[in-house]
């Protein structure tokens, strides 16, 4: 999952990101919100400067993506899950989560679909036999269905045949502080077959740091990393989950401590992850990674890192901090570290394809 928070970046790029508020604090200090994590518009121009239809944005494949969607339907006994993350000091009083699909073809007025079935977990399903905290896959959760005004289509190449359509559930229940697996699968209405489900398209990119989607096959409880491109790409599935916060304001200057990195030096394109000594409760916290080439020189956000903890992979080698705020004014930073490129002999690198008979080529 990727995405944003005011409070906090949940996860990778926000995506898994961009939190848009659907209210203002009220007087009892309750925050209405929305957490989102796409994005899946690509603009209302495709490339080659085709105009998408009026009232309507294309969600255009990037060059090296393969598949327009991948599979969740009921009918083929897939799901679909992505992680979300609630900062400390607060809890989601969650009510609606939203997710995309499309059918090839279905040209309809209303959508065609009417099905929605939600899990979620308090760790990562794919590891071990984890109990979901809520919901199943058996109860339908539908609430309402509308078009979210968007075409997916192939690089360059536009096209009407694949609107998506929003698809809200109703999920009712109380998530405080913690990472949380979001596992669904969507159903369509009868004389109805085909159902995709676009994952998260950002322009320019394939993947974003933090991307870590799983697609579930029901039928013997298998989970699969969702990938997709060539060179094969971690993917993340665009969803919105709409809640109230509770939780008491941040206050003073942040002090991250040390930025933690699991490798100090790599080959060029080796990943890392970055973290920090010291985590920041509370509401109205931001997160900003920022990277600079010397250790003193000048620091630079990086596009999308807001979230607490930064994936990323080696490049030319560079110096990583986390600029943490607290109300929109006071700024702390973590003491920087050093992630470096290394020529050693042993370096190498490696491509992978990778296909699948449950997603849309």
């Amino acid at each position: 999952m990727q995405s944003n928070i005011t409070f906090k970046k949940i996860k990778g790029f926000v995506s898994k990101m961009f939190l848009t508020f659907v209210a203002l604090c009220s007087f009892s200090g309750v925050l209405r919100a929305q957490y989102s994590n796409g994005p899946l518009s690509t603009g209302a121009t495709a490339t080659g400067g085709a105009a998408a239809p009026a009232g309507f944005t294309w969600s255009e494949l990037q060059p090296t993506i393969v598949n327009f969607g991948l599979g969740g339907s009921i009918a083929a006994g897939l799901g679909l899950a992505d992680d979300v993350t609630i900062p400390c000091g607060i809890t989601w009083n969650t009510t609606k989560l939203t997710v995309y699909a499309y059918s090839t073809g279905y040209a309809g007025a209303t959508s065609p679909f009417n099905d929605i079935r939600v899990r979620i977990f308090n760790t990562n399903p794919s590891v071990g036999a984890p109990v979901p905290i809520f919901g199943d896959l058996t109860t339908n959760r539908f609430l309402a269905s509308s078009s979210a005004s968007m075409y997916r289509i192939a690089n360059a190449t536009p096209g009407t045949t694949r609107q998506i359509w929003k698809i809200e559930a109703t999920v009712i229940t109380s998530l405080p502080a913690g990472t949380y697996w979001i596992e669904w699968q969507s159903g369509t209405i009868a004389g109805v077959t085909s159902n995709f489900s676009p994952a998260k398209t950002v322009v320019g990119t394939s993947t974003q740091p933090g991307n870590n989607a799983l697609q579930h096959t029901i039928a013997g409880n298998i989970w699969t990393a969702l990938t997709d491109g060539t060179p094969a790409a971690p993917q993340d599935m665009p969803f919105d989950l709409n809640y109230t916060s509770v939780g008491a304001p941040c206050a003073g200057t942040p002090t991250p401590g040390n930025t933690i990195s699991n490798i100090t030096t790599g080959c060029l394109g080796v990943p890392f992850n970055l973290s920090v000594q010291n985590v920041t409760c509370g509401t109205g916290i931001t997160y900003q990674w920022q990277s600079s080439p010397t250790l003193a020189g000048t620091y630079t956000n990086i596009a999308g890192a807001t979230n607490t903890t930064y994936s990323g992979s080696v490049t030319t080698g560079a110096f990583y901090r986390l600029a943490v705020t607290c109300g929109g004014t006071n700024t702390g930073t973590s003491t920087p570290v050093q992630v470096a490129l290394t020529l050693a002999s042993g370096c190498y690198c490696t491509t992978s394809l990778a296909s699948s008979t449950a997603d849309e080529d």
